[in-house]
Parts: C-alpha cells; structure tokens; sequence
C-alpha cells in the first residue's frame, strides 16, 4: 500500500513539473524596462521551447516592426497550408481565370463553397481536393511559391515532398494578405469566422483575429492577423508541445502591442507639457482698442498752458520769487554776522551812528 502511494506521488509530483511551466509564466503588463527580446527569451524559457520544437514570426503592420526566432526551420505546416491555397484560387477568379461557381470535381464542390469549407472548417477533403487540381504535389508547391520571399537555395528539399514551411514562408503569405486585403475581403471574413476561442484567439479575447489554424500528430500550429491597436501578423509552428504555446504566443504579443500604443504617462515616458508664457500685461484689464484700423501717430506731450484741467497744476514761475530771493542773498551776510557775533554787530552800529553824527556837524559848519 505504501509502495503504491509513493508511486501515486511521484507521478504527481512529475506531471506537475510537466505543467509548471505554462502555468508558472505571467504575461508582462509593463514593457518599459523589458524588450520584446528579452520577453520572448522568458516565454520560451517557462515553456521549454528552442529550435527543435518552436518557430515563431511576427510583424506590426502599421510600424514595420519585427521578430523572428527559428522562422526558416521546416515544421510540419498541418492545416496552415490552406492559407496560401486559398489565396492563389481567389487571384485566379479576380483575373478571371476561373469563375467563383466553377464545379471543382476533386473538391466535390463548387469553388466558393470550398473556400468556405476550407477557411471556415478546414476541411481537409475540400482542401486537398483544391490541390490536387492545381497538378502534382510539386507543381502545386511550386506555384505556392508566388507569395514567398526565399531564394531556392534557402528553401529545403522536405518543401517538396511534403507537408512542411517555415513561418517565415507564412509570413511572406500573410503580408500579401494584408497589403491587398482589399482584393481578399471574403477570405479575411471566413477567417475571422474560424475556430472562436481556440488557438489565437483563446489568448486574444479583446481584438478580432483572422487566423487559419492546424493540427496534426503533434504540431500545433496558427497564422494570422491581428487586430490589435495597431494590426499585426503573426506565425506561431510548435511540435509535441503544450498547446496553450499557440495561445499564449499570441497573448504576449497582443500585451505588447497594447503596451506600445498606450498614452505616454501610462507607459511610464514623462510625459511633457507646453508652457506658454502670456506677458504680464495681457493678464491685466484692457481697454477695448480703437476702431480705427491703421496705427494711430504718437501724440506731442501738451506745452504746459495747454495742461488738461483734470491734472495736478503746476507751480507758475512768478517775478516775485526772483526779488524774494536777491533780497534775501544781499541781507544773507549781515544776518549771518548778526547770528554768529551779536556783539560785533552792535559795535558795527553804534560807530555806524558816529560817523553820521560827524558828518551832520560837518555839514552844519560848513
């Protein structure tokens, strides 16, 4: 019993190691001192991903951004092949190489009933019955090649010969996608219809996804568009892995997005403000202007009799003042020696009086 209990424990303890992981990791909310590098070097690290079971692509639509890990590795493509497929049947109707009600006997179908099939379902009979009708396997890989980017020397012999890509071979598919979206409106709407709450959109509640997704022996995969603040598109190959990787790649993707297009004060920049300075005088009250629209002359200041009445009159400068003043500059010396030496000055006086005595006589006698 004993024994059986302790085996009982070490496989619970194992299967919690296996899924400690994914339910260890927390989406960032705050990239302010996190690069998106740095953040997917964390993700991949929680989940035990690296170049032999992960490949990822992404790119901001709007900025040009982008990030890639692994994305020319060869992975099993699963039902993702379906996006280029697609794509190349819609040109073919627009330049009336076929017309959207064609009868495809390999589909079983009409053709616009297989991209429904296809996009909405994945519906893998409908889907392989479009291939085929293209020609052989490597005729109909070669034509998927229109929406690719990579040289032939780049590209690895498993191309071919079977069901592989790389997210970078999706990505090239999905910026087709995106810059002529206008020419793929019903396919962007069945993919936006696709597989709700699964795959990219099980991490993505808040923004519509059009995605087209898959699963096979253990791949577990989804590419597509996503309309965050600013649209972006992303390629996610995963191999016998959790599937919430899928998910949850596209939720920290979404979260730095989010992240980047929030206003300057909530991402944690400072934000700046302009200051006008106003001039102390336009803060005061102003009489209204004049009416006149051309610059008035500067005015000549008044000659002082001609002083506005309302003013405080000025003192007039009167003859009498110069007499007051020379009276008292001429008495100003005998005033000063009468202060200063009384005694002097009555001495001055009484021999003042002498003299005038002296000169009466003078003047009687003669």
């Amino acid at each position: 019993m004993k024994r059986c209990l302790g085996i009982g424990l070490l496989l619970a303890a194992l299967l919690a190691l296996l899924i400690l992981p994914a339910g260890a990791y927390e989406l960032p909310a705050d990239f302010t001192d996190l690069s998106l590098e740095h953040a997917m070097a964390d993700f991949m690290e929680a989940y035990g991903l690296n170049e032999n079971n992960y490949s990822v692509s992404y790119c901001n639509a709007v900025t040009g951004e982008t990030y890639a890990f692994n994305d020319e590795a060869f992975m099993v493509a699963a039902s993702t092949y379906k996006l280029p497929l697609n794509m190349y049947y819609y040109e073919m109707e627009r330049e009336g190489l076929i017309a959207s009600d064609a009868y495809i006997s390999r589909a079983g179908t009409t053709l616009d009933q297989a991209h429904y099939q296809s996009l909405v379902f994945s519906n893998n009979e409908v889907s392989i019955g479009l291939l085929y009708n293209l020609g052989e396997f490597r005729d109909y890989k070669t034509l998927m090649r229109k929406y690719f980017t990579m040289e032939d020397d780049e590209i690895d012999y498993l191309y071919y010969v079977d069901n592989y890509y790389c997210t970078r071979m999706m990505m090239d598919a999905l910026a087709y996608l995106y810059e002529y979206r206008a020419d793929f409106d019903e396919m962007i709407g069945y993919m936006k219809q696709a597989q709700p709450g699964e795959y990219f959109k099980a991490g993505v509640t808040d923004y519509e996804v059009a995605h087209k997704f898959g699963v096979f022996e253990g791949a577990a995969n989804d590419v597509g568009i996503i309309y965050a603040p600013q649209p972006f598109l992303l390629a996610v190959y995963s191999q016998d892995v959790d599937l919430s990787v899928v998910s949850q790649t596209a939720a920290l993707f979404t979260a730095y997005n989010v992240w980047q297009n929030q206003p300057e004060e909530e991402a944690g920049t400072a934000l700046e403000l302009e200051i006008q300075e106003i001039p102390v005088e336009e803060l005061l009250p102003q009489e209204a202007p004049a009416a006149a629209e051309e610059e008035a002359a500067p005015e000549e200041a008044p000659s002082p009799e001609e002083a506005p009445a309302d003013l405080p009159e000025e003192r007039a400068f009167e003859w009498w003042m110069v007499a007051v003043a020379l009276g008292v500059f001429l008495l100003g010396g005998g005033l000063v020696v009468l202060l200063v030496n009384p005694k002097r000055w009555q001495e001055k006086y009484d021999s003042d009086e002498e003299e005038d005595e002296t000169a009466d006589t003078t003047v009687k006698k003669q």
